[in-house]
């Protein structure tokens, strides 16, 4: 593992632990470098966090959705989009529970706003597969939609999460959705 990598795994550990509380030395000991390291290379906690959390919402959040928006069956399509978000977002619950509450608190900037990284590539992977399929579509009122089926697992209280019910379970609830979310567009 090289250096970046080594400190991005630590700094993103003790970020989700500890939000922007976490001091320099906390992340310097999990990255196992030494502090004047992250200064050199990020002069500053805040640059440090920013960087951190923006490459991983990018890898993680930045999807694959115009990928899934090729699917010509727009409720495979959105079944599929629902499926996968669900599954990244539960996946990394405590990182997104982590960027809500210091969105909250009014910690983030904009560069990385977890909420408009997943509307706008909601908002392009919509884009792409209704104007391919020639269907007029209020994209901003579908990427709500989608959106608020997302904010509801995250933060409405669930028996399981959504990564660990079982196949079927999950492709059941994302065809429910898209099923109810395709009546009304």
């Amino acid at each position: 593992m090289d250096k970046t990598e080594q400190i991005f795994k630590g700094a993103i550990s003790v970020f989700v632990k500890k939000g922007m509380q976490a001091t320099t030395q906390e992340v310097a000991k999990e990255a196992g470098v030494a502090e004047v390291t992250l200064y050199r290379r990020y002069s500053t906690k805040e640059n440090l966090f920013i960087t951190v959390i923006k490459h991983v919402l990018e890898r993680k959040f930045g999807s694959h959705v115009l990928e899934i928006a090729k699917e010509d069956d727009t409720e495979l399509f959105l079944t599929n989009i629902i499926e996968d978000r669900l599954e990244v977002l539960s996946k990394n619950d405590d990182l997104v529970r982590m960027l809500l509450s210091e969105s909250l608190r009014g910690n983030l900037t904009d560069k990385i706003n977890l909420p408009e990284i997943i509307f706008s590539s909601l908002k392009k992977g919509l884009d792409s597969h209704f104007t391919r399929k020639d269907y007029k579509v209020d994209i901003d009122f579908c990427a709500r939609q989608l959106g608020g089926v997302f904010l509801s697992y995250l933060i409405l209280p669930n028996d399981y999460p959504f990564n660990k019910l079982t196949k079927q379970d999950r492709k059941d609830i994302a065809r429910k959705h898209a099923k109810s979310i395709l009546s009304t567009i």
